[in-house]
């Protein structure tokens, strides 16, 4: 009778540990844009640059832009502002574009010192981004899991590259 109690007890504090366990790590799974970026400036924080790269597949292969206009940058990061995201290990090698995307923000941070964001699209549904203050997993790759305007994106883009020839 003790051996079976001890059986029961056992596996129902497998189901409450299992219950426990696997929801919590599906939630760690799922983030947003903003709270990998946005989240972290403060109020005394100031975007200073804002640089976006069209990276070609080729080697040496690239346009850029730069912003320093506060409402420009304001106006990029809104795309992003609701874009959720699902932590993956690796983005995928099979990329549609045979180009990707670079975007480069330089933040000051309380006036004192500098630090970088980096955020790579690769396409409509992928994306990495780079933190220089995250002490771990300073480089994290995404699945975008709701809709993203990649291609208002692209449209931005193009029209600051014309606006600034």
């Amino acid at each position: 009778m003790k051996n079976r109690t001890m059986y029961i007890l056992a596996i129902v504090t497998v189901i409450v540990v299992a219950a426990i366990a696997i929801p919590l790590y599906v939630k760690s799974q799922h983030t947003t844009f903003r709270a990998e970026v946005t989240d972290h400036m403060t109020m005394l924080d100031k975007i200073r640059l804002l640089e976006i790269s069209k990276v070609g597949r080729e080697l040496y292969d690239a346009e850029e832009v730069q912003l320093e206009d506060p409402k420009q940058i304001q106006d990029i990061l809104k795309l992003f502002k609701d874009v959720e995201l699902q932590n993956v290990k690796q983005v995928g090698s099979d990329q549609d574009l045979p180009y990707y995307y670079q975007v480069r923000i330089l933040v000051i941070k309380e006036d004192r010192f500098s630090e970088q964001i980096g955020i790579s699209l690769y396409s409509d549904n992928t994306m990495a981004i780079y933190n220089s203050a995250a002490t771990r997993d300073a480089h994290k790759a995404y699945k975008i899991t709701n809709e993203f305007n990649f291609n208002e994106f692209e449209r931005i883009f193009n029209k600051l590259k014309e606006d600034a020839a």
